[in-house]
């Protein structure tokens, strides 16, 4: 008897090690092949253990050319793996077993099967991304906005000098972003705050609100919300004996770009404001001519894409009429039925009526959103041609998310308007909306360019502020 007893105990004890060793083996980089109205997309996620049961993971979309997406969730019991991808409106479920993870990736709620295999993690060439050791300080800090009651978290760069430094705030473009504003597995804030740092200029860039470490609810804000933590970073950098609190400016790339002037216009300590790829037109022209550019990249004729931007027009001309933020049931209703109109019109015979319902619930959620709505009535020039402190605006040529002539004019004509006899505005050939040398300036090419920043454009930010500054 205490001989089987301690076989069961012998074999307990080993079953119960087994399954632990089998439970750790999920952190891994896995790969597989998602196929999608007859296309093929490679997913990879890499998942790593954290202390206890925890996990943390990050997904790939190489053929999309994205990296490093931010995962919300990651659990793992029972050989049961879910994965959460909030920004992205999707999740994956599967089950571990020799070596491979059956499962179902669903988006917008649409399931499409995906099996994943353990395979090596490839690493990105980021050749740019700073490396120690550095030749000024890195301070991690946080500071609060204390009319929201929130803290948030960044990274502070400091010059190795006696002297006291100006300083920039690095403000990110839309989009939950983390304080080096990471994208396809760039890091363009830590490139840029690496580079300016050498140079005698201190950086501060920080989390937005309800990422990383940053507290606040991030899909509740709107651009005035990000603006109200901007002059909170403004009012950290002056307790900081480091600063010269008379030479204290904004960098603000793409959305950043309107809410840097909208910052500048009410914070008298903001002596330049540096907008890259910032908007020169309304939040509504903008995301008007971006889908003018994806309707150009359909088989679509020029009636269809007419027909197609004034169905557009219409909606957001109907969305910003709303009394009620998110409007009434009768207005949501209405929007609805004019994206079953947009979604008949954009069909092809490649798409699943199946995915109709999906796409009717996603799109509309973004627009009743609090910050798309925000950004369509948002008119950046309305601050622009207030800012009479200097302004360096900057676009590349080939930007598809931000065309750089409209915008570019409509920022020099808003300076014009309000005398502002202190701006450089400038555009780079054969750059993109990162200022990456770039072939095609598509969003699917940000990844699998190895760049992060042209040097030209990091010397010309560089240069500018130390003109203005010394």
């Amino acid at each position: 008897m205490k001989t089987i007893t301690k076989t069961i105990a012998s074999l307990t004890i080993f079953l119960l090690s087994i399954m632990n060793l089998y439970s750790q083996e999920i952190a891994s980089t896995w790969q597989g092949a998602l196929k999608v109205q007859g296309v093929e997309l490679e997913i990879l996620f890499h998942i790593e253990k954290q202390e206890g049961s925890e996990y943390k993971s990050t997904m790939d979309s190489p053929t999309q050319g994205a990296f490093d997406i931010p995962t919300t969730k990651t659990t793992f019991k029972g050989n049961h793996l879910e994965i959460v991808i909030a920004n992205l409106g999707a999740f994956y479920q599967g089950r571990l077993g020799n070596d491979t993870i059956t499962g179902t990736f669903n988006q917008g709620g649409m399931p499409f099967p995906l099996e994943l295999v353990r395979t090596e993690k490839k690493e990105l060439l980021r050749p740019q991304e700073p490396q120690p050791p550095y030749s000024y300080d890195v301070e991690e800090i946080t500071f609060s906005n204390t009319n929201e009651k929130i803290n948030l978290a960044g990274t502070l760069t400091l010059p190795k000098q006696k002297e006291k430094a100006p300083a920039v705030i690095l403000i990110a473009g839309s989009g939950p972003n983390d304080r080096d504003e990471t994208i396809f597995g760039h890091k363009p804030f830590w490139v840029l705050a690496d580079h300016l740092t050498r140079q005698g200029i201190a950086v501060l860039r920080f989390d937005k609100r309800g990422v990383g470490e940053s507290e606040g609810e991030y899909f509740l804000a709107t651009s005035k919300d990000f603006a109200d933590d901007v002059n909170a970073a403004i009012s950290y950098l002056k307790t900081r004996e480091e600063i010269d609190a008379s030479n204290i400016g904004l960098i603000g790339h793409s959305e950043g770009g309107i809410i840097a002037p909208m910052v500048a216009t009410r914070n008298n300590d903001v002596k330049f404001v540096v907008l890259m790829a910032g908007l020169g037109v309304t939040g509504t022209e903008l995301v008007l001519a971006q889908h003018q550019h994806e309707f150009d990249k359909l088989p679509l004729t020029d009636e269809k894409k007419e027909e197609l931007n004034h169905v557009l027009i219409n909606l957001y001309s109907n969305v910003l009429s709303w009394s009620e933020y998110a409007g009434s049931n009768e207005e949501r209703n209405q929007l609805k039925e004019d994206m079953a109109t947009l979604w008949q019109n954009l069909t092809l015979e490649t798409q699943a009526e199946t995915q109709k319902e999906a796409f009717i619930n996603q799109t509309t959620a973004k627009i009743i959103s609090p910050w798309f709505r925000y950004f369509l009535k948002t008119d950046p020039t309305e601050y622009i041609q207030k800012l009479s402190i200097p302004v360096l605006a900057i676009n590349g040529e080939i930007d598809k998310q931000v065309e750089y002539q409209s915008n570019l004019n409509g920022l020099e004509n808003a300076l014009k308007r309000g005398n502002n006899k202190q701006y450089t505005i400038k555009s780079y050939p054969h750059l993109n909306h990162l200022f990456q040398e770039s072939t095609t300036g598509e969003i699917d090419e940000y990844g699998k360019i190895e760049q992060t920043m042209s040097p030209t454009v990091l010397s010309d930010i560089e240069n500018w502020i130390i003109k203005l500054t010394q």
